[in-house]
């Protein structure tokens, strides 16, 4: 089953996430402390974001002693890229290039930025060849 189809992720679980795929399996403790600067959760509100979590299928968690240890179920990558789609859908009508060219345009961006694009985008496109060729 692919758990990531259809999947759009609160900022919420975006947070809890990108600590599960970071380093897994977590305790809630593990997760309250590593979110503790950024979000001041209390560990009432930790518990119900997981608990709405594994509702959702997004993570899976398995009793252990003393505390119980919360994996991530959906792939990363899967998902990062299921929310690029979606953004491209919504905010360029679907047109990658557009994207690129507000990357491209944007002052604050470095030349190993670009660089970086540069090289992702030939990569596609050596891979695109091999699979038209």
């Amino acid at each position: 089953m692919d758990r990531t189809k259809n999947t759009r992720l609160t900022d919420t679980e975006w947070k809890i996430m990108m600590l599960l795929w970071e380093e897994h399996p977590l305790t809630c403790r593990q997760i309250e402390d590593a979110l503790k600067e950024e979000t001041d959760w209390s560990r009432h509100t930790i518990i119900s974001f997981l608990k709405r979590m594994m509702k959702k299928n997004y993570i899976h968690m398995k009793e252990a002693s003393p505390a119980r240890l919360y994996y991530p179920l959906l792939n990363k990558n899967e998902t990062v890229l299921q929310e690029t789609r979606w953004f491209v859908k919504k905010i360029f009508d679907g047109k990658i290039g557009l994207l690129v060219s507000s990357l491209a345009d944007n002052e604050n961006i470095t030349k190993e930025e670009i660089s970086s694009m540069l090289q992702s985008l030939q990569q596609a496109l050596i891979e695109k060849d091999k699979q038209n060729g």
